[in-house]
């Protein structure tokens, strides 16, 4: 796995992003859990309501909540191509002409 990053510290930084997010997928899960039994002591109580029904509220929570995964993980290929672009260029500023350096040899 460490080979397709620069350095170790990379592939452990994308490692540790990546535990982030199965810790808040992991907790996601336990929460829509936790509603649903929640839902399924407050709906039988509350059926004089007006507005849409409780589960189409949770629903659209549930939708949003996958949203902000979703764009997490965007965020988090977005950085690691930042990432790999900055190290390019600084590699290059390094050494602005490497065919040079190689026919010296």
């Amino acid at each position: 796995m460490a080979g397709e990053y620069a350095t170790e510290s990379e592939a452990d930084d994308h490692d540790g992003v990546r535990a982030i997010l199965t810790t808040i997928e992991s907790q996601t899960r336990q929460t829509l859990e936790l509603l649903r039994t929640l839902i399924g002591l407050v709906v039988p109580m509350v059926d004089d309501r007006d507005g849409p029904p409780l589960e189409d509220l949770i629903a659209t929570l549930v939708a949003q909540n996958r949203d902000l995964l979703t764009i997490s993980r965007r965020i988090q290929a977005d950085v690691r191509v930042i990432g790999d672009r900055l190290t390019d260029g600084v590699g290059r500023q390094r050494n602005p002409h490497p065919e040079e350096t190689s026919a010296i040899r």
